[in-house]
């Protein structure tokens, strides 16, 4: 992957505070670096988190820019299922809402659902991939070429990504009507850390989002959060509402516990060098970012004979760092499987009969 570079985030992305380190994990590739040929010498960036001292954010060490170069992921045909009744929450909680602009639209799934369901809809992202996407970043520079105000902005498992989020939401103030709503979904972090799935942090994932300091960046900003909720995608996330009036909304209290994190991430690599002893030789299903990490920290890179994945610019690739080449789902043989995709256990069990492995339990 050309254009790479990587610099040190010494202050908190969110409040300016400064940071310490409370978490590491193994150095990793590029995660959604596929390359189409074995790349076991691929070089390694450090996947170090911190936390900031006034706020408690907690984001990535190091930014890497250029991971949208040459960018693989699509998000998959089959969360059209999930998203619909998210369309249709957002037609009943904001029934004057016409025009809705969808930060980080990709292929646009969620945008054919929210057209669908009655919208005007448009999105934007530098890997767009839909007549109605717009292929560029979304900033406060780029939101002053857009003509018109959108009543709703809607953005899902996008603000983790961007690493000038204050920037985001001057753009977002620009193109919002004046009683319009921010709807966005973002992973939730005492989640993450409860349930051990450390392979969420990737080189993508700059920030890991909890309430409290997510509520003061709001408010820096111009904003209130008038309501969240707690949702299982992802292992659990958050769907946060926000305005630029109204009452805000409780928060709980918010432990994150690092140690716990550490502690499961010793037991998950225990558990898998018995599993892939026991099981060998394994297959992965899912060409995932979160694959990368995860088979990298669980030393699994010599015990997984090859990766299924429906997406086909990933098949005949290769999983970053390693020899473990993607394949399409119907060369999948009668091996035991890996949930590399463990989000979507749900829909590859509709798909699969072999004996499958989640990589937490």
């Amino acid at each position: 992957m050309s254009g790479i570079t990587v610099t040190e985030k010494t202050e908190c992305r969110l409040c300016g505070g400064k940071v310490r380190k409370v978490f590491e994990l193994a150095p990793t590739p590029i995660a959604n670096n596929f390359k189409t040929e074995p790349d076991a010498d691929a070089e390694r960036y450090p996947l170090e988190l911190m936390q900031c001292l006034d706020c408690d954010h907690v984001q990535q060490r190091y930014v890497i820019t250029g991971l949208f170069n040459d960018y693989k992921y699509k998000t998959p045909k089959a969360v059209a299922e999930y998203l619909e009744p998210v369309a249709k929450r957002l037609k009943q909680q904001h029934p004057e809402a016409k025009r809705v602009l969808e930060i980080g639209c990709n292929n646009g799934v969620f945008l054919d659902v929210l057209i669908k369901e009655g919208f005007w809809a448009i999105g934007i992202d530098p890997a767009a991939d839909h007549p109605s996407g717009i292929r560029e970043c979304f900033t406060e520079a780029t939101s002053r070429n857009l003509m018109v105000k959108f009543d709703l902005v809607v953005a899902n498992n996008v603000f983790a990504h961007i690493d000038d989020l204050a920037d985001v939401f001057r753009g977002i103030n620009n193109v919002l009507t004046l009683d319009g709503a921010i709807v966005f979904e973002v992973q939730y972090l005492p989640d993450l850390i409860r349930n051990g799935e450390f392979d969420m942090i990737y080189h993508e994932h700059l920030d890991y989002h909890h309430l409290k300091p997510l509520t003061k960046f709001l408010t820096r900003m111009g904003f209130t959060m008038i309501e969240w909720e707690h949702i299982r995608t992802h292992g659990g996330s958050m769907r946060i509402t926000a305005k630029r009036h109204g009452r805000e909304a409780l928060i709980p209290d918010e432990k994150l516990d690092f140690p716990r994190l550490k502690s499961l991430v010793e037991q998950a690599k225990r558990r898998m060098k018995d599993v892939a002893d026991d099981n060998a030789p394994l297959v992965a299903f899912g060409a995932t970012a979160k694959a990368t990490t995860l088979i990298h920290n669980l030393g699994l890179a010599d015990k997984i004979a090859y990766c299924v994945d429906s997406t086909p610019e990933k098949q005949g690739r290769y999983i970053p760092g390693t020899n473990i080449r993607i394949l399409p789902v119907s060369e999948l043989k009668n091996q035991a499987v890996l949930l590399t995709a463990w989000n979507y256990e749900k829909e590859i069990r509709q798909m699969i009969t072999n004996k499958l492995i989640h990589p937490f339990r």
